[in-house]
Parts: structure tokens; C-alpha cells; sequence
């Protein structure tokens, strides 16, 4: 009778409370309250029912805590106030999905009040329609399995049948934690795409939960495993009667009994062996200790064998023990997996998601271009083209952040192969404008639409300053440009202008011309200044003509002069002719430099794809629009941001044959060549200029590509005591090679050789030379990369042969680690085999050199 009470006293309450809450309120106002909120706050229910969720994986093991092992006594003691703190919370827990599971059966199974409206087939169905899978994955979690197991029935175990007992109990248990977590997973599905750091504290919270109830379970199987031994114990030996609850306990005698045969602290396996619970036990935390000193405890555990997925577990021969530890190791594995998995999909997303944004902004930009010539009134035929063009060279795709304004247009259409398109949007977008301008006529008009470059200024910039000089005209096609009311008068004008220009018109607008004056100015007359600000109301997109620093202006302004002569003023051939010069000049150019750069690559290239690989990416990069007087040489030609192999192959197939005629190079494999010409650096050196003077040191060796190089002997002038130019002794011509000495100057054996060796002679260039120079510091890089891995194969060598020496050892986990060590090497072996025979022929060579095997050259005095 006393027992059925304390059973009735504990739970009664609980379940009044639960029916009561469950069904009284449904029709009360917090009924109506989750209806509202589903209604009109879309996944704000879902979240909330998340987080009760997961507050219900973390309050269903701390029932695990309430029994506490009382060693002194031998028996089970329960932990009355965690006992009523978590049956608390979880009524409220259980209240929560309990009000929503009603909800949602009032809702699947409404019934309307008139039967005669609907079939009774139809009836029935809405009637059975809660019987879902939503509806069970709510209830299963509230069913008060652990209520009855961990507070009631399993303080009433006995001797007979505890075994059978007790495993019953963990199954039920650990099913209803089971569907507690796949409770968490079904609110958890739709926010699967919410935030990357969202989606990591989700997946670190539940990696901590999971933790956490498998520490918890470890807790309570320990205590578990122990009141085991001591129905064992009491089973083979007459006179034992084993209890549970301490309240039962009266046989103080079988104290002496059960600490002989379950021994503790210190274990004896041959007795009874306690596997992976034993460290609980030792601790001393399954007895009457704090709650945090145990939980903390319990939680380090879980989560430390979660993440090494139990390796470290050692069990005994205890059948719910093993199976407890493959739970661990399998849990520990499928939320790596599952981590690792969501992380890809993540990442997967989030690249699809840049690929779908980028798209969004190519199409966005290819619509703004549309809109930019509609609003530019573009001919139907001209955009076509244009839009044409931008598609085929991709440039909004590798532009797509850009803004589409006159500067992108124009930049697309770059290239002698687009210059009569960007004539025809020039005069498009300027010759309404032009005619404004009295001074010009068409031909002068077509002149200077020739000359106009495009330009764009960002809103508040200033075109000119107050003082500074009217240097430009501007044919405005977008935007605003106003003088600003702050007048400087006393402003002094820049040297090399005229007095302050007075201002006629204080806004120009789109079609309008600012700067026309400029036109009238000579070539000699000083330009005027502005005596106010210039600037830009909003973003001014325009055309150009600028005086300064553009070579056009000169021809326009010549014309301008002719057109105004009297011995040219109705001339037509004049004004033609420097028509011609104008729109040729360029064009011509560009060819000059093109043909230039191919007779230089004739000359020393034989490979023809190479010589069309360098030319396609100088078209493509504009190099030769940049820079019209640069000399074409082979400094010029590696200074245009050739890609890195496309300058290797030039250097290959200059150089290679030169470096195997040096006598220390000869019988070297190609390879190695091959890293020599990579080291190579491009040098011009002007005419008349000395390489090597006597006595210098021999700092670099050189390939000559273009020139000639001489070589003079020096005598000695007894009278005036000093160093004369001699004979010519040689002279080195394309191809040829000076300063081979370069290669021996490290030579660790030969202490007179370790500094750069010296030359008695003049070394000059009577002609500009052109050549690739191997420096000091270019031979360390490649002596270095070939002695690297000539030590790092003989390190493989010697570790293939440890490892081989372990095969005959137990297998520890050092030997394993060992045997995955090896298993890297003969990998590695496999990949190094070609590389070894061309690490010998370098070997050789560094020996001839005078190089020690495994050693770095020194470094230079």
C-alpha cells in the first residue's frame, strides 16, 4: 500500500495537470491564440515548436539524474528536487504540443454542423484525417513513458526478473528519444535554407544535445550495471536478498557481501568486469554529488566519444553494453556524415546562388544597354551590331558589375576591327550637337567627331576649378554640368593662360556644347580660365576633345587655321588632305608596331602558334594603343603582360640550344635546361655601353638575342701605370653566350672559386644588344629547387625502408599509423619515378660542379 501511494503522489498530479491543460484550454483563448499565429505569422509557429523541440531533447534526460547510488547502503536513492524541477518542465513541454495537436485535429477534423451537406463516406474521412503523420510524430514524444520508467517502476525492481526488466525499460526509452529527435528533424525541414551561420549554431546545438543524452544514458547504465552485480551476487550466494530503493533496504548484513564481489575502487575483472561504465563508478558521480558536477561530467563524456566515434570505448562482454557503444560510434558517424553532407549541399547552394545572381546581373545589364541606346535613340541596325559585338567579346560577363555608360560602350568597342561602328555611334550621338557650333562646317564637323574620345564624370565632380585653365570641349549626352555661384575673381590664372573667360551660359544640358571657345585658339595662344567651378549635378557622360596630352587636337586646330586662311579658306584639297592625316595616322601606327613586333618573332621564334598567341593577346589587351613610340625589343615584348608560359616558350626557344653549347652544360638532360631558361630575365643594353669591365666580377652570363657583343684583351702601360685596351680577342653574335664563369662560383670544394670570378678584360656592346641574363640569384633558384628534391627523394627512400622494418610488430595503433605512412610512400614512390632519373642527371651535374650531395649552394660573400 505504502508503495502504490508514493506512485499516486508522484505521478496523480502530473497527469491532472497534462488532461487538464490539454483538454479544457483548447477552447479557450490560447486555442485561438495558435490558430492566429499559424494564420498570419507564416513559420513563426514552426520556430517556436522548434525551439520547444529542442528544450524537450534537453529536459527527457534529466530524468536519467533523479537515481543516485548509495554506497554505503547498497541501494538506490532518488533525487526528490530534480525529481519535481523536471517533471515540471516537461508538463510544459508536453502542454505546448499538446494545445498545438489539438489545434491541428480541430482543424483536420471540422465537421460541419448541418450532416445533411456532406456524404457519410465524407464524413468519416474528415473524421479520420488527424490520424497523420504530423499528428503522431507530436504525440509519440509526450507520451509519459519516462515519467512511469525512471520515477516509479524503476525504484520497484526486485531480485527476480531485474534483467529483463531493465532492458525493457532502455528500449522504451531510448524509442522515445528517438522520436523526440525526429520530432526536431520535421520543424527543422523547412528552414533548411536559412543563414550559413543559422544552419552551424542548429547543427552545433544538436552535436551538444546528442552529447548530452548519450552522457546521460552512460550515467544511468552505470548505475544500471552495478545494481546488476549485486543481483548477481546475491543470486549465487544463499542468504542475499538484493533491493533497489533504499527505503526497502533492512539487510545491512549483505553490505560486506556485495563490496567483495562487486569491487569498485580498485576494479577486479575476473569478478565482475564493469566495461565502459567503470570510469562513472570511480568517479564517484553516481552517487549522492551535485547535479552540475554530474551533468558537466557526464556531457565531456558524451560529446568527447561522439567526435572520435568511440574508438576509445572498451567494453566487456555485457550484451546492452556493446550494443550502447555501437549506438555511439554509429551516432558519432552519421552526424559527420550528415554535417559533412549538409555542408556540401550548403556550399553547393551557395555557389548555384552566385551563378543564378551573377545571371541575374548579366541579364540586368544587357537590359540596361538595351535601355541606354533606346534612351541615346541608337538605330535599330546599329544596336544589333553593337550589342552584337558585346556579346561575341563577353564583356559584360567579365564586367558585370560595371555601369552601362558611354565609357562601357565605347571600352567594348574597342580594336581596328570596330572603329566604323564607334565612328557611327560618334556621329550619332554628337552631330546634333556639332551643327550648334557656327564655327564648324561638315567637314571640319566630321573631323572633330574623329577626334572625340568618350569620358564620364560622377555626380558633384568638378570638370574645371575656379583658376585652372579651359583646357577641353565637352559635348554633353547625359547629365548636367552648371558654374557654381561662388565666384573667384581673385583667383590668379595659371601661367600660360589667357585673362578669365566670361561666362555666357550658366547650365549645359544633354546636346549642348561647354568649351566651343577652344576651337578659336591658335597653336601658340594661351588657353582662357574659368573663374568659377565646373561641375556635375548628377552623372555627366560626354565627348571629349581634348587640347592637352591629345595628339588629334593638333590636327584640328590646323585645320581650323586652313579653313580660316585666305589662301585656304576655299581650298577643299587642303582641308581633305589634313582630313586624311587625321583619320590615318592612328591606323597606320598600329600597323607600323605590328609589323615591328612580327619581324621580332620572325627573327627569333620558329614556332608559328606562338607568334599567333602573342599577337591575339596583344589585340586583345590593347598593348599596342598604349604606347605607339615604344621601341620593339625584348624587354618591350616581356613588359606587355604576356601569360607566364607563353614568355617560357619564347625563353625555350631562344635559349635552349645556346645553354647546351656551354661546356658545363653539355650531356645535361632538357629538363634542367628547361629550368635554366625559366630564371632568365630579358636585358637591353644601349650601344656603346660596357658589360664588363677589367677586373669586375662576373655577376650575370649572357644570351644574346640581338647585337653584338665584343670581347678586348687589356695590356699593362709600364710608363703610365695603367690598364690599356689590347686586341679584339672575340666577338659573340646572336646566340652566343659571355659569363659562363657564372656557373662555378659556389663551388664548396675549390675555397678560391667561392666568390664570383673576375675578368681581365673589356666585355662592351659597339651596337644596341638585346639578351636574356642568368643572375646570381636566378642559378640559386634552380640549384635550389633540384637539391630540394633530391633530399626530399632520399627522405622518401629511407622512410619506405622504416616503415618496411614494422610489418613483423603487433598492430598498435602506431603500427597502423606506420602502415598508412607507408602505403603514402609507395604512393609518392610511384609519382617520383620519372622524377628520379631526371634528379641523377642534375645529381651528376652538381657534382661535376662541385656540389656535395643534400646541400644548398652558400650564400655569396
Amino acid at each position: 500500500m505504502r508503495q502504490r501511494r508514493e506512485l499516486l503522489v508522484t505521478l496523480v498530479p502530473h497527469m491532472v495537470l497534462c488532461l487538464t491543460m490539454t483538454f479544457l484550454l483548447p477552447i479557450s483563448f490560447l486555442r485561438k491564440l495558435i490558430l492566429i499565429t499559424g494564420n498570419f505569422l507564416p513559420n513563426t509557429r514552426e520556430r517556436i515548436l522548434l525551439a520547444i523541440s529542442c528544450i524537450g531533447l534537453l529536459v527527457d534526460p534529466l530524468f536519467f539524474y533523479i537515481p543516485f547510488i548509495d554506497e554505503k547502503r547498497k541501494c538506490i536513492g532518488m533525487d526528490k528536487k530534480l525529481r519535481d524541477v523536471v517533471l515540471a518542465l516537461r508538463s510544459l513541454t508536453d502542454l505546448a504540443f499538446a494545445l498545438h495537436t489539438d489545434a491541428q485535429i480541430r482543424d483536420l477534423t471540422d465537421v460541419p454542423s448541418d450532416p445533411f451537406d456532406f456524404e457519410y463516406e465524407d464524413i468519416v474521412y474528415r473524421g479520420l484525417k488527424w490520424i497523420s503523420q504530423d499528428i503522431i510524430i507530436e504525440v509519440l514524444p509526450i507520451l509519459p513513458i519516462q515519467q512511469v520508467i525512471l520515477v516509479a517502476i524503476f525504484f520497484r525492481m526486485n531480485d527476480s526478473g531485474y534483467l529483463n526488466e531493465a532492458a525493457t525499460g532502455n528500449v522504451f526509452l531510448t524509442l522515445q528519444l528517438i522520436a523526440r529527435g525526429c520530432q526536431i528533424y520535421h520543424f527543422w525541414k523547412p528552414f533548411k535554407r536559412v543563414g550559413k551561420w543559422a544552419i552551424s549554431a542548429f547543427f552545433i546545438l544538436m552535436y551538444i544535445l546528442v552529447g548530452h543524452v548519450f552522457g546521460a544514458f552512460w550515467y544511468f547504465m552505470s548505475i544500471q550495471r552495478e545494481i546488476l552485480c549485486w543481483h548477481q551476487t546475491c543470486t549465487n550466494t544463499l542468504g542475499c536478498v538484493a533491493t533497489n530503493y533504499c527505503k526497502d533496504t533492512n539487510y545491512l548484513t549483505n553490505i560486506t557481501l556485495l563490496d567483495e564481489f562487486c569491487p569498485i575502487n580498485p576494479s577486479n575483472a575476473e569478478l565482475f568486469d564493469f566495461g565502459v561504465y567503470l570510469k562513472a563508478l570511480q568517479s564517484g558521480n553516481t552517487g549522492s554529488k551535485s547535479f552540475l558536477t554530474k551533468y558537466f561530467y557526464t556531457l565531456c563524456w558524451g560529446i568527447r566519444n561522439l567526435s572520435n566515434f568511440g574508438t576509445s570505448l572498451e567494453t566487456s562482454n555485457h550484451l546492452w553494453e556493446n550494443c550502447f557503444a555501437i549506438q555511439i560510434s554509429l551516432f558519432g558517424l552519421l552526424l559527420y556524415i550528415y554535417l559533412m553532407g549538409n555542408v556540401q549541399t550548403y556550399i553547393l547552394w551557395e555557389t548555384q546562388q552566385a551563378l543564378d545572381n551573377e545571371k541575374e546581373k548579366i541579364k540586368s545589364k544587357f537590359e540596361a544597354l538595351g535601355t541606354w541606346m533606346v534612351r541615346n535613340g541608337i538605330p535599330e541596325e546599329v544596336k544589333t551590331e553593337a550589342v552584337k559585338i558585346i556579346t561575341e567579346k563577353e564583356v559584360v560577363e567579365k564586367n558585370y558589375d560595371a555601369d552601362v555608360d558611354l565609357l562601357f560602350v565605347f571600352n567594348a568597342l574597342t580594336g581596328d576591327e570596330n572603329m566604323r561602328i564607334r565612328s557611327v555611334l560618334k556621329r550619332h550621338l554628337c552631330l546634333n550637337s556639332l551643327q550648334k557650333v557656327s564655327i564648324l562646317d561638315p567637314v571640319l564637323q566630321a573631323v572633330v567627331i574623329n577626334a572625340l574620345e568618350p569620358v564620364v564624370y560622377k555626380e558633384n565632380s568638378c570638370v574645371v576649378q575656379a583658376g585652372k585653365s579651359i583646357d577641353r570641349m565637352l559635348i554633353i549626352t547625359e547629365g548636367v554640368i552648371f558654374y557654381t555661384d561662388n565666384t573667384r575673381a581673385n583667383v590668379a590664372p595659371e601661367a600660360g593662360t589667357s585673362s578669365t573667360m566670361k561666362i555666357r551660359k550658366p547650365r549645359f544640358e544633354k546636346g549642348e556644347v561647354y568649351g566651343e571657345e577652344v576651337l578659336t585658339i591658335g597653336e601658340n595662344d594661351p588657353f582662357p580660365t574659368s573663374d568659377r567651378d565646373v561641375k556635375c549635378e548628377r552623372k555627366v557622360e560626354a565627348f571629349a576633345l581634348a587640347c592637352r596630352g591629345f595628339p588629334n587636337f593638333k590636327y584640328v586646330s590646323d585645320m581650323m587655321r586652313r579653313r580660316k586662311s585666305p589662301d585656304g579658306s576655299n581650298d577643299p584639297e587642303l582641308v581633305y588632305k589634313a582630313y586624311g592625316e587625321l583619320t590615318t595616322t592612328r591606323s597606320e601606327k598600329l600597323k607600323q608596331k605590328q609589323m615591328k613586333i612580327l619581324e621580332w618573332l620572325s627573327r627569333n621564334v620558329r614556332d608559328e602558334d606562338l607568334k599567333t598567341l602573342v599577337m591575339e593577346h596583344m589585340k586583345a589587351s590593347n598593348v599596342l594603343e598604349k604606347n605607339f613610340d615604344a621601341e620593339v625589343d625584348v624587354k618591350y615584348l616581356f613588359s606587355v603582360g604576356l601569360s607566364w608560359d607563353i614568355e617560357y616558350r619564347i625563353k625555350k626557344q631562344i635559349c635552349i640550344n645556346s645553354l647546351s653549347k656551354v661546356p658545363v652544360l653539355k650531356d645535361v638532360n632538357e629538363d634542367v635546361l628547361s629550368r635554366f631558361c625559366m630564371s632568365l630575365e630579358p636585358l637591353v643594353l644601349p650601344q656603346h655601353s660596357c658589360i664588363f669591365y677589367p677586373l669586375s666580377v662576373i655577376d650575370r652570363m649572357l644570351i644574346v638575342v640581338e647585337g653584338e657583343i665584343t670581347v678586348t684583351k687589356t695590356t699593362y702601360n709600364e710608363g703610365k701605370k695603367e690598364t690599356e685596351r689590347g686586341d679584339l680577342e672575340r666577338m659573340i653574335k646572336k646566340h652566343g653566350v659571355i659569363g659562363e664563369e657564372l656557373l662555378t662560383w659556389a663551388n664548396p670544394t675549390a675555397p678560391e672559386l667561392r666568390h664570383p670570378t673576375t675578368l681581365e678584360k673589356y666585355v662592351e656592346c659597339p651596337t644596341k644588344v638585346e639578351a636574356f641574363a642568368l643572375t646570381k640569384e636566378g642559378l640559386e633558384s634552380v640549384v635550389a629547387y633540384y637539391t630540394d628534391g633530391i633530399n626530399k627523394f632520399e627522405q622518401l627512400e629511407k622512410g619506405r625502408d622504416g616503415v618496411a622494418d614494422t610489418e613483423g610488430a603487433s598492430r598498435s595503433t602506431t603500427t597502423i599509423l606506420i602502415q598508412l605512412q607507408s602505403d603514402m610512400v609507395q604512393q609518392h614512390r610511384d609519382e617520383m619515378a620519372n622524377l628520379a632519373r631526371r634528379l641523377d642527371e642534375m645529381a651528376a651535374f652538381l657534382s661535376r660542379m662541385g656540389y656535395p650531395a643534400g646541400t644548398s649552394p652558400p650564400p655569396a660573400a
